[in-house]
């Protein structure tokens, strides 16, 4: 059986050098936030880090009072049975019923029985209905 619900995701950009990544890490550790998913990548004219926390609202609120500047995105969050074949059911789901990815990151404890997507779609809502229809053989 898949787990799967809507979440909410930080995106905020930071500094290219090592310090960047630091900073955050550094912040959120200090003040005991759990981080449940994590990816960067250079977007435009610079890195661009992308998280998801064990209190998004919290994490916010701190970064901005250190001089970032978070949004939040709507994602997808699906825990699922961490075997092969996995992503290919349910990538066919998603398309059997219309629903477009936009971007997805995963990742995977190997010898672990679950593995975490994030994703955000075409439709959102659209994906977390069929997911949750999903029985997974």
């Amino acid at each position: 059986m898949l787990n799967v619900s809507h979440g909410r995701e930080l995106i905020t950009p930071v500094d290219a050098d090592p310090s960047g990544l630091l900073n955050i890490a550094r912040l959120l550790a200090d003040h005991g936030l759990e981080i449940i998913s994590l990816s960067g990548c250079f977007e435009g004219p610079g890195w661009v880090l992308r998280l998801i926390t064990d209190d998004i609202l919290r994490t916010e609120d701190l970064l901005r009072k250190q001089g970032f500047k978070p949004q939040t995105e709507r994602v997808v969050l699906l825990k699922a049975p961490h075997k092969p074949g996995m992503l290919k059911k349910i990538a066919l789901r998603l398309a059997e019923d219309d629903v477009t990815l936009r971007r997805v990151h995963a990742a995977a404890v190997e010898n672990q029985p679950v593995c975490m997507i994030v994703m955000r779609t075409s439709n959102d809502d659209r994906a977390l209905v069929c997911l949750r229809e999903f029985i997974v053989e």
